[in-house]
């Protein structure tokens, strides 16, 4: 391979001038007199040819226009090494690897490197490089074509990091879109734009209201120390304050030096920082920042890489309070049940205990001891009926079966309990080991019991299935009988058969739910859950 590419320069008449016999003595390598509109003149790519000592002997004109330096200023010597590569370290490693060309015969060398202008501007350059040889295939330098690459490398730069943005952001709305815990939320998201930017410290602040002051609910890399110091902000004090007053992103260079930087939170940190605010509904819901190594200067891309990022996580967290408070209302709405309930029932015998126990104390006075016998007979029995109203309500609140079993060993109790007692064939298909949070199995196991009911009370099922199993990203419970059906389309979901009950605490879950039916072909209930499984 060496021999071919560099024989086509020792032989190519154009080339004649390269060999070692036209080599001048003085330096002056090429006149246009010597090679009248040569090709090698006006291509239109660097080219230098060096000596054996490294010395520049040929710089053509694109090497001129490109490096800012002139023939007159390189030809001759090899002060351009020290001027294009002004680091030692780095200057070392190129020229070792250009005088290995000389010393060896080889093939076409290709490789990059970054040069310094004589303006100062900073361009990269791809060079293809080959030894020169005589006729007698002594070495006696090297050709080099150089290509400024330096907008391609900018514009693969960019698409990288638009990339790297891109997938940053895809992830926070993953993030997001999978889980309404509002910890789980902040803390992958802050640690998927750390990645993104190449942090390893970064904090995120929620705005109290209640109690007015912002509030440190995520963070990784900071010292205790640091974290007791910045655990609540007033919105008018500090960086973070100033972010969320204002509702603007905030830039420094080095919290060290820097006046808004509060004396408190130093703790000898020399840091860069950016910080943004995190916006929901027009309104700022809290901070997002990020502090950089010590020297890194933060770019504005980085600015709004992490602005598109807060307010993807304070749509984020604005739905997951939502979440909450619909929580909060369904607790109401159980305990406005479980009131309703104690008032119909429980409520309502112990008034009539205490009827029974007057009348029976009266007749015990009046010597009616036959008839207060009979009173205190049927108070015992009332007791024991607003017994069984007590317990039936706790196990509303929490099944002791659930609590004990989980939600497989719950629904074989049940299924062995009613359905098989009363001659249904009935199937569990579900895995023992299967693990799902408490507010999840919860909400299954009262759709299983609603499902079931129906199955037995109104479609008149001979055979009913349960199955429990892991869908993708999610968990998927099924409930399907044999029994008579109905049109779904003509049933109120709000009166009967508890339809509207089932739909409601599947969307308090997250999940969707639905219901296959028709005269004469059985009934399927399926609700599908996304949720992060142990």
């Amino acid at each position: 391979m060496a021999q071919k590419s560099t024989s086509l320069i020792r032989d190519s008449e154009t080339f004649q001038v390269l060999s070692k016999e036209n080599w001048p003595a003085d330096g002056a390598f090429w006149t246009p007199s010597r090679l009248s509109d040569s090709i090698v003149r006006n291509v239109n790519v660097w080219l230098d040819v060096l000596d054996t000592q490294l010395n520049i002997v040929f710089w053509n004109g694109v090497a001129e226009t490109t490096s800012g330096y002139s023939r007159e200023e390189v030809i001759g010597h090899n002060q351009i090494w020290q001027w294009l590569y002004p680091d030692e370290d780095y200057r070392q490693m190129i020229t070792t690897r250009t005088s290995s060309l000389i010393e060896k015969a080889g093939g076409l060398e290709y490789f990059e490197t970054n040069i310094r202008c004589k303006n100062g501007e900073n361009k990269i350059i791809l060079w293809n490089s080959c030894s020169l040889i005589d006729e007698r295939d002594v070495i006696y330098g090297a050709i080099t074509f150089g290509y400024d690459i330096t907008d391609r490398k900018q514009v693969e730069e960019a698409l990288r990091k638009a990339n790297s943005d891109l997938s940053a952001l895809y992830h926070v709305a993953s993030v997001a879109s999978a889980s309404l815990d509002l910890d789980t939320i902040l803390e992958k998201s802050l640690e998927c734009i750390l990645t993104t930017m190449s942090s390893d410290k970064g904090l995120i602040h929620l705005w109290d209201d209640d109690k007015e002051i912002l509030r440190l609910t995520a963070q990784q890399g900071m010292s205790n120390e640091f974290i007791t110091n910045i655990d609540q902000i007033q919105s008018d004090r500090g960086l973070t304050g100033w972010v969320f007053t204002h509702n603007q992103p905030l830039l420094i260079s080095n919290l060290l030096i820097d006046p808004m930087t509060p004396r408190a939170i130093l703790l000898g940190l020399d840091n860069s920082y950016i910080g943004v605010p995190m916006r929901a509904k027009g309104k700022v819901v809290g901070v997002f920042s990020v502090l950089g190594d010590t020297g890194r200067q933060f770019r504005p891309e980085d600015v709004t890489l992490l602005s598109s990022t807060a307010d993807q996580v304070g749509v984020a967290v604005e739905n997951a309070r939502l979440y909450q408070q619909a929580e909060q209302l369904a607790v109401m709405e159980e305990r406005e049940r479980l009131a309703h309930d104690l008032h119909d029932s429980v409520t309502q015998s112990l008034y009539s205990l205490t009827l029974l126990g007057e009348a029976a104390r009266r007749l015990m006075r009046t010597g009616e001891l036959e008839r207060a016998e009979d009173y205190i007979t049927r108070l015992g029995e009332t007791a024991q009926d607003t017994l069984k109203e007590i317990r039936l309500l706790v196990y509303k609140l929490r099944p002791p079966a659930l609590e004990k079993e989980g939600l497989v060993g719950a629904i074989q109790q049940r299924l062995g309990a009613v359905e098989r007692r009363a001659g249904v064939k009935a199937h569990l298909i579900a895995s023992d080991s299967l693990k799902i949070p408490a507010p999840i199995e919860e909400g299954f196991y009262w759709i299983v019991q609603e499902a079931l009911n129906n199955a037995l009370k109104h479609a008149k099922a001979s055979s009913v299935t349960v199955r429990i199993q892991i869908i993708n990203a999610g968990i998927e419970l099924e409930v399907e009988d044999n029994g008579i059906g109905f049109n779904p389309e003509t049933v109120d979901r709000r009166e009967g058969m508890g339809l509207a009950s089932m739909e409601e605490r599947s969307k308090r879950m997250g999940g969707t739910f639905c219901i296959h039916s028709s005269r004469g072909q059985g009934t399927l209930v399926k609700v599908s859950v996304k949720t992060a499984l142990d």
